[in-house]
């Protein structure tokens, strides 16, 4: 006697089991964790080859993230660095006043080489935490969208701020892997080291291990407003214009990338305008001269001593070649880590960890014959 078993099949394993990628005869249900071949149905007493989702999909966002931050640093290093020397204290800026100026001079003293200092340390800040970023943003997401579906009805409609919570998520967490080479690059860029070696020999017997932390705070003050901007902008317009253009996630074709540009580069500029002050006040306290007194002391201390001495300009100081990187950094990014997360899953290969039986599945064989 044959069972259907689609209807209990899916009831059990929906939301809990996942594949990472089926042969062309068979299609893989990601959100849900389905396995169903091409009939959508199982003979009585076979198993199904399921794998848990939680492992790849937490490498796949951990190799995206780290490829896709390491393809947008090696393209707009220059402008990261004339950003940061633009937005540190007067006694480091010289007398740099705008980027063409400050291009000029980095090229005229160093040649194109020192446009790429402290790029090392710059992978270094970007690749990694970018990884753990987007991995624990991704999680926190789905986690947060999944309880979301059991509230009242009046809180669902909140869909569109699940992002900022888990931008906060992502970005406390990302931060601590974040924040030390992002202190040692910066003084480098600044000029207070000469490499990324003295800088990290010099922290440590001056500072300790707390000055590797020298403006976690702020980081994190600026990096979940960024991220969460950042990402609710993209994800909402990448849903209105795909649902409206009717294009499909995993659509592969030259309109795709066309949108996913735009739409990444316009997320950027959003997230890049409105935090500029808080990227201004971060950029302050970490290329401090440790050996001098400290100036900027705390995020509110920095924006008020910002405030009284240099007025509204200072907030909107390193703005322009900030928005340079960051525009087209976000776009590249962004794209690139959606294709590259798409690569991964539609080219792994499937990798069953067990055999469900039906009774594991939970599979009503009704009642025994006696």
């Amino acid at each position: 006697m044959r069972h259907d078993l689609k209807s209990p099949i899916v009831a059990a394993v929906s939301g809990t089991l996942a594949v990472n990628i089926l042969p062309s005869g068979m299609r893989c249900g990601v959100e849900t964790g389905m396995v169903r071949d091409q009939a959508g149905s199982a003979r009585n007493g076979s198993a199904v080859a399921v794998s848990s989702s939680s492992s790849s999909h937490w490498v796949d966002n951990l190799v995206a993230g780290g490829t896709a931050s390491l393809c947008s640093k090696l393209v707009l290093q220059p402008l990261d660095i004339a950003k940061t020397i633009l937005q540190a204290s007067a006694e480091v800026r010289g007398s740099y006043s705008n980027l063409a100026q400050c291009l000029a001079g980095i090229v005229r003293d160093g040649g194109i080489p020192k446009l790429y200092t402290g790029f090392i340390a710059s992978v270094a800040v970007s690749a990694p935490s970018s990884a753990v970023f987007v991995a624990c943003y991704e999680c926190s997401k789905n986690a947060i969208e999944r309880a979301s579906s059991s509230f009242p009805a009046p809180f669902q409609t909140l869909e569109d701020f699940v992002p900022l919570l888990a931008a906060a998520v992502g970005n406390v967490a990302a931060s601590v892997v974040r924040v030390p080479p992002e202190v040692i690059k910066q003084r480098v860029q600044a000029g207070i080291y000469r490499d990324i070696f003295q800088a990290t020999r010099a922290v440590w017997a001056t500072e300790g291990l707390p000055g590797f932390y020298c403006g976690y705070s702020m980081q994190v003050a600026r990096d979940i407003p960024y991220s969460a901007l950042q990402f609710m902008t993209f994800e909402y317009l990448k849903k209105r214009y795909s649902h409206r253009e009717n294009l499909h996630m995993d659509q592969k074709n030259s309109k795709r990338l066309v949108h996913d540009l735009c739409i990444g580069a316009l997320a950027g500029a959003v997230a890049c305008t409105l935090t500029t002050p808080l990227d201004v006040a971060k950029t302050r306290v970490m290329t401090q001269n440790p050996s001098d007194p400290l100036v900027y002391m705390g995020l509110q201390a920095t924006l008020q001593k910002i405030w009284l001495e240099e007025g509204i300009a200072g907030f909107g100081r390193g703005m322009v070649p900030r928005v340079l990187y960051k525009v087209p950094a976000s776009a590249v990014f962004l794209v690139c880590y959606e294709a590259i997360k798409r690569f991964l899953v539609t080219t792994r290969k499937v990798r069953p960890i067990r055999l469900a039986s039906r009774k594991e599945l939970g599979v009503y064989r009704g009642p025994r014959r006696v």
